[in-house]
């Protein structure tokens, strides 16, 4: 219940970061974790941002041709960023996933995330008509809270 009740309290205070940049000091700002740290060559994005006890990953995909590899590649990548992040899978808040073609691959998606998300976290998932690498048929953004010295 600890858990829940500290991953409410920093979501409520991430929501305030989110809908306004603005009310961001910057000493706030600084305390902004980045990974990986240092960033990746592209130079587009971080794999995730650490502010405070809340962890936001980039949206995760993988290319491998059999939806349910990729699927499970995806989820793979997710837990290792949480976990150089701070956080785990456990703890995991909100996710939302983008997918093509979803209801051809709905039901082995879910398979694949239950393998790896023992708890439930609110769930957003989207119908889009193409993502930004080829090949890819799903893409997840998470938001979990830090479990690091927690508990």
């Amino acid at each position: 219940m600890n858990r829940i009740r500290r991953a409410t309290n920093a979501l409520a205070a991430g929501a305030v970061l989110a809908v306004g940049a603005t009310v961001v000091s910057p000493v706030e700002a600084e305390a902004q974790e980045r990974f990986p740290d240092p960033p990746p060559g592209h130079g587009l994005y971080s794999d995730a941002v650490r502010v405070g006890d809340l962890v936001f990953l980039a949206g995760v995909v993988s290319g491998d041709p059999d939806p349910t590899t990729q699927f499970r590649q995806v989820f793979q990548r997710i837990e290792r960023i949480l976990t150089d992040a701070g956080s785990s899978m456990e703890a995991v808040i909100d996710i939302t996933t983008y997918h093509i073609d979803m209801h051809a691959h709905i039901d082995d998606f879910i398979a694949v995330k239950n393998e790896f998300m023992p708890e439930l976290p609110s769930w957003t998932a989207v119908g889009v008509t193409e993502l930004y690498s080829p090949g890819v048929l799903i893409e997840v953004k998470v938001i979990a809270a830090v479990t690091e010295g927690t508990d």
